[in-house]
């Protein structure tokens, strides 16, 4: 039982371009990081299973790569990366809402809520 893996984080996309059905906001996220005008935080919300974990997770992880590739897509290799691919990164936050603070959301009938901080850029630009 050590090694099980909820099937939804197993075969969670890890790229923009691996998200099926979120175009718009794919694209989105992209031109922000391409364009280097990223808000102070941004709010993922909408019904369950529609991706929001998923492309908040690939923004933060993206945002935060030391080199990221051609297509704006993370690395994998560097430091930033491999500390989010092991979950022991100090720059991303994952905030569930819902289940956390439950006492407090319960009335939004248990839509997900997720916040990443991006604390400090240490990117080279």
């Amino acid at each position: 039982m050590e090694n099980f893996i909820v099937s939804a984080r197993k075969y969670r996309p890890s790229t923009f371009l691996s998200v099926v059905g979120q175009s718009a906001l794919t694209s989105t996220l992209k031109s922000a990081i391409v364009s280097g005008k990223l808000a102070h935080s941004y709010l993922f919300c909408g019904p369950r299973g529609v991706g929001k974990t998923t492309c908040a997770r690939i923004f933060a992880k993206t945002i935060n790569c030391l080199n990221p590739t051609a297509d704006h897509e993370a690395c994998n290799e560097c430091e930033s990366c491999k500390a989010f691919n092991e979950q022991r990164s100090f720059n991303i936050h994952e905030l569930d809402a819902a289940s956390s603070f439950q006492c407090i959301f319960e009335d939004f009938g248990g839509t997900t809520f997720i916040c990443y901080f991006h604390i400090g850029n240490h990117r080279k630009t």
